[in-house]
C-alpha cells in the first residue's frame, strides 16, 4: 500500500499509517484468552491534533489514516475530540472526508478548537471493556480516548471492541 510507510506528524504524537499498533502483545492465536481491559485492545499509537491546528489539518490526517475521530491534545493533555461529524457540520459537506475536490482554502484558517467537542468522555486503561462498550452505546459515540495520569495513552473504538469479539482466524490483516 502507498500509505504503509507514510508517517504523519502533528504535535508530539505520530502514527505509522496503515500499521496499527494495539495494546500489549496479542496472545498466540492457539491460546484461549479472554480480553478483560481496555489496555488489551486499545490503539496505543494515536494520531492527534492540537487546538490551534486547522480543520484542514484534521481533515488531511483523517483522510490519510482512514479515521473518523482525532483526540485534541494540548501540552500532552486531552482537551477535546474532533470527529467526522464535527467536520461535516463545520464544512457543510457530507462527503468532506471522502471528496477532496470540494476542499476550501478557508479551512486552513479555522482552528480545530472551533469545531471540537470539549472535555470528551474518557476511560483509564485498566477499565473493563464492558465499561467502554456501555459508554459507546449509551453516549452514541464511536470512540473514547484512554487517559492515564492525565495523559493520552490510547484510543478505543467500536471497531476495536468488535475485533476483540472475533475469532483470531477471522481478524482482518493490518494494512500493508
Amino acid at each position: 500500500s502507498v500509505n504503509a510507510d507514510l508517517t504523519v506528524h502533528c504535535g508530539r504524537i505520530r502514527k505509522q499509517i496503515g500499521r496499527r499498533q494495539t495494546g500489549p502483545a496479542a496472545p498466540d492465536a492457539s491460546e484461549e484468552h479472554t480480553v478483560n481491559t481496555v489496555a488489551e485492545i486499545m490503539t496505543t499509537d494515536v494520531v492527534a491534533v492540537e487546538p490551534q491546528n486547522s480543520i484542514a489539518t484534521a481533515i488531511r490526517l483523517m483522510r490519510l489514516g482512514q479515521m473518523r475521530r482525532l483526540p485534541v491534545v494540548e501540552d500532552g493533555v486531552v482537551v477535546g475530540i474532533i470527529t467526522s461529524g464535527d467536520l461535516r457540520r463545520i464544512t457543510g459537506l457530507a462527503s468532506v472526508l471522502k471528496d477532496p475536490s470540494q476542499d476550501n482554502f478557508l479551512w486552513h484558517h479555522i482552528p480545530v478548537a472551533n469545531a471540537m467537542s470539549r472535555d470528551p468522555i474518557s476511560l483509564p486503561p485498566d477499565a473493563p471493556i464492558s465499561a467502554a462498550a456501555r459508554l459507546l452505546v449509551e453516549q452514541k459515540i464511536g470512540g473514547l480516548p484512554i487517559i492515564e495520569d492525565g495523559r493520552l495513552v490510547g484510543i478505543i473504538t467500536a471497531s476495536d471492541l468488535l475485533e476483540a469479539l472475533m475469532d483470531p482466524a477471522d481478524a482482518p490483516e493490518p494494512a500493508a
